[in-house]
């Protein structure tokens, strides 16, 4: 399932401290460049946006990846290696991952690279001469959808931003939208290309088109003259695949034109992040969210063991973003770890990933399977959860699932 529906439109930028353990590791034991026959231990390197302007979205990443590798160690590992890592900070820019990525390549001799970045495009030319393979939550960029990118694999599945996502129009008509609109960040342009397949979506949706701005200043929350022209084009449902700060600002500008709106839907900003935040959870009430892959409340059996599998890291409530793609990440990894065999090489792993057409993370992508060799999907679900009081709820009806349909052009 594309939990991306939509978080990769969004690069999170947002300033804050950064991570104490930025640099360290849970455990620097030998990797492997070409394979890790009788090493007993697979190192991977995990990239993040651990410092700088997207830190926020992501200073909580490691716990995902810890909290997944645990329980693997604890059970024996995969085919008999037990897995530890080795941390590596991207600092928010592209140059920052590819020094990232270098070190943990050249200095740490790591197996392979779980990602969760805004900005590792930037290291993913020098990954693919190096055969290093890359697992992650593909919020980067077009890089994710190119069939030469042999390296690459999309924990949930690739989001083609050539194709609409026809579920987006089929939840707002079933939240009794009639008018949609959407903004757009001018620097961002799989947020614009977002912002625009879902005013495609809705009119094929049977809906209108009432408002689209795709020159957004990123991160802006000045946003009065477009909750202005908003409320002037009448619309009723908003989809926003932008940072949460900027739509945050619009909803309550908005809300206090009197607006009324029947939806809205943000990209980012479900879990424990937001509800940590009495100004969010006070901003957000009554919004909808769309969740990586099912949400915690849903109470299945495979969010039962990533609570567990949390708690024992120290986390509570309801995962934030980036322990989300993080545990996704590591799930995604460690299936092609297992379809690699007993004496896995980087060749061997990619080899094996790709032959993977049904991974759905032990559950927590159902009801989607991801063919991690399929660069246009021919459907899309999406579940949503909405914020009431101080805790979300399932958004009744969700996941919605429908055919993605091809963008002319």
């Amino acid at each position: 399932m594309r939990r991306r529906i939509l978080a990769c439109a969004v690069l999170l930028v947002s300033a804050c401290a950064a991570l104490t353990a930025c640099g360290s590791s849970g455990g620097s034991g030998a990797g492997s460049t070409g394979g890790a026959a009788g090493s007993k231990t697979i190192t991977i390197g995990v990239v993040s946006d651990l410092t700088g302007v997207a830190s926020s979205g992501f200073i909580t990443d490691v716990k995902g990846i810890q909290a997944y590798a645990n329980r693997i160690n604890a059970a024996g590992g995969v085919n008999g290696y037990k897995i530890k890592y080795v941390v590596g900070d991207t600092t928010s820019t592209p140059t920052g991952a590819l020094t990232a990525v270098q070190a943990l390549v050249q200095h740490d001799n790591v197996f392979a690279i779980v990602e969760n970045s805004s900005v590792f495009y930037g290291a993913e030319a020098y990954a693919l001469r190096a055969g290093i393979p890359v697992v992650g939550d593909a919020i980067d960029g077009p890089i994710w959808t190119d069939p030469k990118n042999t390296n690459l694999f999309a924990a949930a599945g690739v989001l083609n931003q050539s194709y609409t996502i026809l579920a987006l129009g089929q939840f707002m008509k079933s939240q009794g939208a009639t008018k949609c609109a959407s903004i757009g960040y001018s620097s961002s342009v799989s947020s614009q290309q977002s912002a625009s397949g879902f005013i495609k979506s809705c009119e094929t949706a049977g809906l209108k088109s009432g408002y689209l701005n795709n020159q957004v200043p990123f991160g802006s929350t000045d946003v009065g003259p477009i909750a202005l022209a908003m409320k002037a084009a009448g619309v009723d449902g908003v989809y926003l695949p932008i940072d949460p700060s900027t739509a945050f600002a619009l909803v309550a500008a908005l809300h206090q034109l009197g607006v009324k709106l029947k939806s809205v839907l943000l990209a980012t900003g479900y879990g424990g992040d937001l509800l940590a935040s009495k100004a969010a959870v006070q901003a957000a009430q009554g919004d909808d969210f769309a969740t990586t892959g099912v949400p915690a409340e849903a109470n299945t059996p495979a969010t039962r063991q990533r609570a567990a599998d949390l708690a024992k890291v120290g986390v509570t409530g309801p995962p934030t973003f980036a322990e989300q793609e993080a545990y996704l990440s590591m799930s995604a990894f460690v299936a092609g770890l297992g379809a690699a065999g007993p004496n896995p090489t980087r060749a061997s792993f990619m080899k094996a990933m790709s032959m993977i057409t049904n991974f759905d993370a032990n559950g927590l992508l159902a009801p989607e399977k991801v063919n991690f060799r399929d660069y246009a999907p021919a459907r899309v679900c999406m579940w949503a959860a909405r914020l009431e009081g101080e805790s979300f709820s399932v958004v009744p009806g969700t996941p919605i699932c429908a055919p993605n349909m091809k963008l002319a052009g």
